[in-house]
């Protein structure tokens, strides 16, 4: 959270783009081309498989950026405002997302689309006599396929509603995706079969989709925003379980300090290894073009050597 002073200038500059921005607004992509802003990694992916040529896509979190830190800048603002499309996920992960649409002042319900879960519960809401908090809610849909497969129908109606002309190109392109999406569900499924543990370690708790589709369960060095490290008494706990369950692996993520998984590799004898939770890619891997599904293919074998299957 900026210092007030600091909110306040930040403030009055999105204001003063606001305004040069609602004047060069235009609702009708330019050139036959829909200017789409992203936040993070799956949404860029997804969004350029479905538009193809006929859409410009600009990822705001870039590659190598924890997207839990990320705060966006005056001119990711102006980039908003002058979209055709703003695609972000949630606020459990995006927090800064509504404010900055609110900011752009974009004029067009058309231009901002929420891509987020179909049973999505939003703060503050009653929830079988509970409310629930976007701090205990896991954005991370896209690492069970079939929901990210929810998420791209999303991406889709609001491409088709944009440009209607381009409908058969973009229908064409979303399925062809859902296929590689089902695939890639089928040999996750085939890869965490025959299992001799039923639970892995993880550097945060970003993995719960895809536990519950799999059906493992995830034990945390940090809950759902990995800057908030466990205490002292629960990383113990966790030990505990590392050296009861037989765990040989605690699964770190690639771009958040591996500092608390190494003491706790360091008490126990588990190797580190990768698991990705894709909110954004490493600068590497986006250098040498590694997409989502190259991504989920490692993170399956992680999950098999994590939970010793086959």
């Amino acid at each position: 959270m900026p210092h007030p002073s600091k909110f306040l200038v930040l403030l009055l500059a999105l204001l003063a783009l606001t305004v040069i921005a609602c004047e060069s607004r235009s609702d009708e992509p330019l050139d036959g081309e829909i200017s789409a802003i992203t936040t993070t990694y799956p949404l860029t992916y997804m969004a350029q498989r479905i538009g193809g040529d006929r859409i410009a896509v600009t990822q705001l979190v870039k590659p190598g950026v924890e997207a839990h830190d990320f705060e966006p800048a005056p001119s990711d603002v102006l980039a908003i405002s002058t979209s055709n499309l703003f695609v972000y996920n949630h606020p459990a992960l995006e927090a800064w997302a509504l404010n900055a649409a609110s900011a752009s002042a974009s004029g067009s319900e058309a231009s901002l689309m929420t891509i987020q879960t179909i049973n999505l519960e939003s703060a503050g809401e009653d929830h079988g006599g509970q409310a629930v908090d976007d701090s205990n809610f896991d954005a991370h849909v896209w690492l069970n396929p079939l929901k990210a497969q929810d998420q791209a129908s999303r991406i889709l109606a609001a491409l088709v509603s944009l440009d209607p002309d381009g409908a058969k190109t973009f229908i064409r392109n979303a399925d062809a995706l859902n296929v590689e999406l089902r695939a890639m569900d089928e040999i996750i499924s085939d890869q965490l079969s025959g299992c001799a543990l039923d639970s892995v370690v993880v550097s945060h708790l970003a993995f719960g989709h895809m536990a519950e589709r799999y059906g493992f369960g995830q034990i945390g060095l940090a809950g759902l925003s990995p800057e908030f490290e466990s205490g002292p008494a629960q990383i113990a706990t966790v030990i505990d379980r590392i050296n009861e369950l037989g765990i040989q692996h605690i699964l770190q993520e690639p771009i958040v300090s591996n500092r608390l998984a190494e003491t706790v590799s360091a008490e126990t004898g588990a190797e580190l290894l990768v698991l990705h939770p894709l909110e954004v890619r490493t600068k590497a891997e986006a250098d040498v073009g590694s997409d989502y599904f190259d991504i989920m293919k490692e993170n399956a074998e992680s999950l098999r050597k994590a939970l010793q299957c086959g």
